[in-house]
């Protein structure tokens, strides 16, 4: 049992087709499969888990319509911070993606707070 990172998108319309192709498109540009086959090789690296989205047809929560949770690395902090910085830029992008959402997104129970200005979340705060 790891720490992971909790997301959660609500608004009252579902995703469009564009959206989710979009959403679909991005988590393949952030797909860490090459980082996860290195660590089941050599047993050194990221030991986390890829990017997780829950089906939008059975939201836990009403109003979801994207929603997800994802194991954070946790045989370094370089790692881990790593793994922290890189889910939140893939957030980001998918944040801006989803316009008129409202968005909680948490490691464990440590709120990421979103910076307004620069658009992106900021783990570091």
């Amino acid at each position: 049992m790891g720490i992971s990172i909790y997301y959660v998108a609500k608004r009252e319309q579902p995703l469009t087709p564009a959206e989710q192709k979009a959403i679909n498109d991005l988590v393949g540009r952030y797909a860490i499969q090459d980082l996860l086959a290195e660590h089941e090789r050599t047993g050194q690296g990221y030991n986390g888990e890829s990017f997780c989205i829950y089906d939008p047809d059975d939201p836990t929560e009403p109003g979801a319509i994207f929603e997800g949770a994802t194991r954070l690395p946790d045989n370094s902090e370089e790692v881990f911070w790593y793994g922290i910085q890189h889910w939140c830029r893939l957030l980001s992008e998918i944040r801006r993606l989803l316009s008129g959402a409202s968005w909680q997104v948490h490691i464990d129970d440590h709120d990421v707070v979103w910076d307004e200005k620069r658009r992106e979340y900021d783990p570091s705060q």
